[in-house]
């Protein structure tokens, strides 16, 4: 017991640091108690209760949640001085409280630079006590592994204020505008990306599409076995839209649903998130924002939840860049030893070298089903081929499973060599597609053209940048530094002729990089309040919008206050539960306490009314009675 009396409580100070350390990790309670009983060797020998670390959790958050903002303008500031290349940008109210704030670190930038080709944009919520929307850029690197370009934390989620953000985002980037971005389907996004980007191609996501009519399309195969199976293949196998359609409409021929209004709404935005209408863009391994929801599932589980302050998160995230920059490192690593061709054709020998160990295997997944095809040579055009597959679909009538390849071939200078596949899955991938690759191994071709290795999917898909990527400073103290500073004080005592002291010397005594300014333009001469921001609405919250906007209505809304209802589930009728369902309702409850306004009068200590008296003598008569 002794333990649990405060002149008796020890406090060790590295015991301490393991638990700061352990709750600013995110661990679990019953885990930091674990570790601490097992530290101490017992829980009898452990001088803290699970008391003493929940009060030190708790006054660690309270101490986090003090000056948020100022705090957070700190280490922006940190940032900045670390790396100029740094950059930040807030938007403020009337009040100038935080409305919205966006920032990209240098190895983002750097990213962005080299793999800008394809993003994905979408937000992600509870990942702050303000409930303020999480916005990311997310594409992917030469390793197929996603990389974040830029994120922003918003109060709402309206058109201007994506516009603002997109805005930021590309004067961050100097311009450069991606190939093609995923988003959802919300009209804000669209409108502010459209107003935005200039030369950028916009599509849907094609899961946000499909899942938006989940259940709807869950009721229809249920009545019509099969049809979710048809309608996968419908959208990912055809060529060309004249074939999406003939193979949509033999579809809603097959199981009778050309009333279908899900089906309507699908098709008539199809040019937006069908495959077949967009493949001439180049988009790489990439349909929907599955990598977008994969970098918020591990803002969520790992890094921060819905008690977390802002500035606790902006060092979270940059965190878990760092953790990405390591994974990268070790693939990069892996990718240096040299990896054994799977075959002895000498296009294989050659992309086995130039591909990472990443691409490479999709590459050869790719090579091993093309031995699933036969060619035959067209008598009729030199250079063309008619690759058939060797075993034909049979469900699918419609489906495509004969495709015309272009190989033209220069042995004396193979650069000018040229190839080309009616499926077009090297324009949309940069990555060859199995019937080309049949060709190729007929015809022993032995060199690919540069041109049709994407610089991205290399070892080599690094750009030179004019800046330093490094987010942090990763040297430690220059000795150099200090020795000029030594010697600086022994010149100053030397008495000088003409001058003031190491002017003629031109030497300057500050030998530290200035502090780096804030990242709000110096035309803007706001100053941010320390104030918190407001919680924010979401689209999925219930309350109204700020600024007396309103938001999108939920999609399913709890009743609340005394018009809800509590209803049997055997006949749906309100009084009952399933339970007493069909029983004799019980007799009304005496109410409790005495009628309003009823005499009172003082016996042996008690206060009893009148009329209760009455009742007391009736009821005992009533006895005598009986």
């Amino acid at each position: 017991m002794t333990k649990r009396m405060r002149a008796h409580k020890v406090e060790d100070p590295s015991v301490m640091n393991l638990v700061d350390t352990m709750h600013a990790s995110q661990v679990p309670h019953p885990n930091v108690m674990r570790v601490l009983r097992s530290v101490a060797g017992g829980v009898e020998n452990l001088h803290l209760t699970e008391r003493d670390v929940q009060n030190r959790r708790a006054a660690h958050v309270r101490e986090e949640r003090m000056d948020d903002i100022p705090k957070l303008l700190a280490f922006f500031r940190e940032c900045k001085a670390n790396n100029p290349q740094f950059f930040y940008e807030f938007q403020l109210d009337d009040k100038n409280v935080v409305k919205n704030v966006f920032w990209s670190h240098a190895s983002q930038q750097g990213d962005y630079g080299d793999y800008s080709s394809v993003v994905t944009f979408d937000t992600t919520y509870r990942t702050n006590q303000y409930s303020m929307p999480l916005a990311m850029f997310v594409g992917f690197n030469n390793k197929l592994q996603n990389v974040v370009f830029g994120q922003a934390l918003l109060r709402d989620e309206r058109a201007d204020t994506f516009e603002w953000l997109v805005k930021q985002f590309r004067a961050c980037m100097g311009g450069k505008d991606p190939i093609v971005i995923f988003t959802d389907q919300d009209s804000s996004i669209e409108k502010a990306i459209n107003l935005v980007f200039e030369k950028m191609y916009h599509r849907y996501c094609r899961w946000h599409v499909t899942n938006k009519f989940r259940n709807e399309l869950n009721q229809l195969n249920t009545q019509h076995p099969g049809l979710s199976e048809t309608l996968t293949s419908v959208i990912n196998h055809p060529l060309r839209p004249i074939e999406f359609e003939q193979a949509w409409a033999a579809m809603l021929d097959k199981y009778e649903v050309h009333e279908s209004k899900v089906l309507m709404k699908l098709y008539d935005e199809r040019n937006m998130w069908v495959g077949a209408y967009f493949k001439e863009i180049f988009y790489g391994t990439m349909t929907s924002t599955q990598r977008s929801e994969s970098v918020n599932s591990t803002v969520n589980h790992g890094y921060c939840d819905n008690s977390t302050a802002i500035h606790e998160f902006a060092k979270s995230f940059l965190e878990l860049l760092a953790h990405n920059k390591e994974k990268e490192a070790e693939e990069e690593f892996n990718s240096q030893a040299p990896i054994i061709a799977s075959t002895f054709y000498g296009y294989d020998n050659q992309l086995s070298r130039v591909y990472t160990r990443a691409v490479y295997k999709v590459f050869v997944s790719r090579l091993k089903s093309s031995t699933a095809f036969r060619v035959r040579p067209d008598p009729d055009k030199a250079g063309y081929y008619l690759v058939k597959h060797t075993r034909p679909p049979t469900d699918f009538p419609w489906l495509c499973h004969e495709f015309w390849v272009k190989a033209v071939v220069n042995e004396e200078i193979p650069e000018e060599s040229e190839f080309n596949c009616e499926c077009m899955r090297i324009e949309h991938t940069g990555i060859f597609c199995p019937h080309l690759l049949c060709v190729l191994t007929n015809l022993q071709v032995a060199h690919i053209p540069s041109r049709y290795i994407p610089k991205r999917y290399t070892r080599n898909a690094r750009e030179a940048t004019p800046f330093d990527r490094h987010d942090k400073v990763y040297v430690g103290p220059i000795k150099c530094k200090e020795l000029l500073r030594q010697a600086l004080q022994v010149v100053d005592q030397i008495p000088h002729d003409l001058g003031p002291p190491n002017a003629a010397l031109g030497v300057a005594h500050d030998l530290d990089p200035p502090a780096a300014a804030s990242g709000v333009p110096a035309g803007q001469n706001h100053v941010v309040s320390a104030s918190p921001p407001p919680i924010s609405s979401t689209k999925g919250s219930r309350t109204k919008g700020v600024e007396g906007v309103d938001l999108p209505a939920p999609h399913f809304k709890r009743p609340q206050g005394k018009n809800r209802k509590c209803c049997c589930k055997r006949c749906n009728k309100s009084g009952h539960n399933i339970t007493t369902c069909g029983r004799e309702a019980p007799p009304p409850k005496r109410p409790r306490g005495r009628p309003v306004g009823s005499g009172t009068r003082k016996r042996k200590g008690s206060y009893e009314s009148d009329d209760t008296q009455d009742d007391l003598a009736s009821e005992m008569e009533d006895d005598e009675t009986e």
